[in-house]
């Protein structure tokens, strides 16, 4: 009997990587910091750049990176979001989270993303986010949905859970939005060995609300501005993550390429529609469709 073949194989990265992954974990534990500090500013500093961002505030999962950014926002009860309406439950759960309605639209005919035709008709004077998902690792066109934000004044969040360092219609991923949640959630491009998420943005003033609202709503100790959580990013989650970056561009070229196998011997099969080879994304999942 063939020995059956994993879907994911999540010690495969710790076993590449052991010597590395063993000394950044070895030096959190030997630090004595084990909150914050600077392990999780070097990885929030490293990421930021890699994404093309001035400001990476990491948090405690996904989930909460959306949820922090509509809560600095303020964005509750009585205000629209658009959500895809083919996404993973947290883009919606983050919705709800603050109260807000969810507003969701159909994806393309031709794929899994949101089909933008639809944003337009779907707002109201209510709407006051979008939030598109680079869903599977493939890029969302996001140049008509900013322009369309930027003209009726709504804000744009990225929802790149899926898509670490995907690109597509020109750009990376997270760079026309108003800010991008992420996760690093072990199963991830880039993932922890835990929980992990992080908001990237080029607001300053955004950035700083995150760091408050992920820590109880303070950035001084004992002085708490705002109404909380305790949602951060965990040093030694950090210093895994800073590890494993490094690899991020040789791993998704090497998704693309185990993609185009699939492609290649998978299309002579009639009854099952291969996605397409988007030369900028990075296949977090490779999706087939059956009739």
């Amino acid at each position: 009997m063939k020995a059956p073949v994993q879907f994911l194989d999540l010690a495969y990265t710790y076993r590449a990587l052991a010597p590395e992954l063993d000394a950044a974990t070895g030096r959190v534990l030997a630090s004595g910091w084990y909150i914050g500090g600077p392990e999780v500013e070097a990885f929030e500093q490293q990421f930021a750049e890699a994404v093309g961002a001035r400001y990476c505030v990491g948090v405690g999962n996904g989930l909460d990176a959306l949820t922090l950014v509509l809560r600095a926002w303020e964005i509750g009860p009585g205000d629209d979001v658009i959500v895809p309406g083919h996404t993973f439950i947290a883009t919606w759960l983050a919705v709800t989270a603050v109260g807000a309605n969810l507003v969701p639209i159909d994806p393309s005919s031709d794929g899994f993303n949101v089909d933008v035709t639809t944003i337009e008709p779907a707002l109201t004077e209510r709407t006051r986010a979008i939030v598109p998902v680079h869903l599977y690792g493939a890029a969302v066109d996001m140049e008509p949905v900013a322009r369309l934000a930027r003209a009726r004044g709504i804000k744009l969040l990225e929802d790149a859970a899926q898509a670490h360092l995907a690109s597509g219609f020109g750009h990376p991923v997270g760079a026309l939005g108003d800010a991008s949640a992420w996760s690093f959630y072990p199963g991830k491009n880039l993932g922890a060995y835990g929980d992990g998420g992080a908001v990237t943005t080029n607001d300053r003033d955004l950035a700083n609300s995150i760091r408050a609202l992920r820590s109880y709503g303070s950035q001084v100790k004992y002085q708490h501005e705002l109404l909380g959580v305790n949602s951060r990013l965990d040093p030694i989650q950090a210093a895994i993550l800073g590890v494993k970056l490094k690899y991020l561009k040789a791993w998704n070229a090497r998704r693309r390429e185990i993609a185009q196998r699939y492609n290649e011997s998978l299309n002579q099969l009639g009854w099952l529609k291969t996605p397409t080879l988007d030369p900028g994304s990075v296949w977090h999942l490779y999706v087939v469709e059956v009739r």
